[in-house]
């Protein structure tokens, strides 16, 4: 009886190979997450329906806003008062097919999210159990550390299949609806609000990630410094006993000083920053309220048509830079995609040797 040789003596597998690449190896891509749900295509297709249903709302609810502003012109009280009541009650029926369309969107996205992470953790089980004991031996592959990415990274994933094809079905429909509607009521306005749009969007968007970019930078000072004091407390009888009590004050006063000076300077780019956004988004809006009013001097608009599409061009700007905003968060999906991808090629490596070396026995 010959006795089987261990995988990790064999030879025949060559590491410089082209097929042993991590980059061309089927792994866990895009692609196979999407493959992956397909079971799934009619909770998309439902999700997808309340995503273009969602993304029409706001332009629509613009459309409306600047119909409310243009009722006051009227000099008419009691048709003033009709008007404003029926347009009252179609902000309320827009609330309502809000509601639905969200919870539409959410609820069948969520449902193939969940799916997807259940068969993502039942496939990486799976291959865990198919390696060898030497694989378990290194750090980063200890029971802990693998039990965690099986139930929070895992998790992350999903975020690559349902919630970006959410935010791009919505972000789309609201772009399109809005730019259809805004031609529609007048070319000339819409046309230079349009050609504008960069810089709304890039002024929405560099707001909110300077803001959040500050925030995180604050946190993370605080809690370097929380650290080191929590563990002078808890180790404070070693350290009366040592008498270093100067020397941790000391530690502390460095750790917070690197990071001051950091903070400091990013609080000077962060305001020159959220000064030139916030500049750029008066200037759009003073921009396209001096080309409409030159327009309605000469009769070429009228004062309803511009308002309607001011709101709506000017708030599809703001729901494409949150967005934008919202993606790099979920951009941190991504990162478990890496950490999933040994169990992958680690299940194709095993496959090639264990075929090499039943070749080998026939040979």
């Amino acid at each position: 009886m010959s006795i089987v040789p261990s995988i990790n003596t064999i030879s025949y597998y060559d590491s410089d190979d082209e097929s042993s690449d991590p980059t061309s190896s089927p792994g866990l891509s895009h692609w196979r997450l999407f493959s992956m749900n397909a079971p799934e295509w009619k909770r998309a297709l439902l999700g997808c329906l309340g995503a273009v249903g969602f993304g029409a709302v706001q332009p629509v609810n613009a459309y409306c806003l600047g119909s409310v502003v243009s009722v006051y012109f009227h000099n008419d009280t009691s048709h003033m008062k009709s008007e404003t009541s029926f347009y009252c009650k179609i902000f309320l029926s827009i609330a309502v097919v809000s509601f639905f369309a969200n919870l539409l969107q959410h609820y069948n996205f969520a449902i193939m999210g969940e799916r997807l992470t259940k068969r993502i953790r039942e496939k990486v089980l799976h291959n865990i159990l198919t390696f060898e004991v030497g694989w378990f031996d290194l750090d980063e592959n200890m029971s802990a550390a693998v039990c965690a990415r099986l139930s929070t990274e895992a998790n992350l994933v999903r975020c690559l299949v349902g919630d970006r094809i959410s935010l791009l079905v919505q972000v789309f429909t609201s772009a399109s609806v809005a730019f259809i509607l805004g031609l529609i009521l007048t070319w000339r306005v819409s046309i230079v609000v349009i050609s504008i749009q960069p810089l709304i969007i890039a002024s929405f968007y560099s707001k909110s990630v300077l803001m959040k970019r500050m925030s995180v930078r604050s946190q993370k000072a605080q809690n370097e410094g929380s650290q080191l004091a929590s563990e002078a407390v808890v180790n404070h009888r070693t350290i009366t006993a040592f008498c270093s009590q100067s020397k941790i004050l000391v530690l502390f006063a460095e750790t917070l000083r690197g990071l001051r000076k950091e903070s400091i300077k990013q609080s000077w780019f962060s305001g020159i920053g959220l000064f030139i956004s916030q500049f750029l988004t008066t200037a759009a809006i003073a921009l396209t309220y001096w080309y409409g009013g030159r327009l309605m001097n000469k009769g070429l608009v009228s004062s309803k048509h511009l308002f309607q599409a001011f709101f709506i061009l000017m708030s599809t700007g703001k729901n494409i830079a949150d967005a934008g905003s919202m993606s790099s968060d979920m951009a941190k999906g991504a990162t478990p995609l890496d950490l999933f991808l040994p169990f992958w090629t680690e299940e194709l490596r095993l496959s090639q040797t264990i075929l090499m070396v039943s070749r080998s026995r026939k040979d």
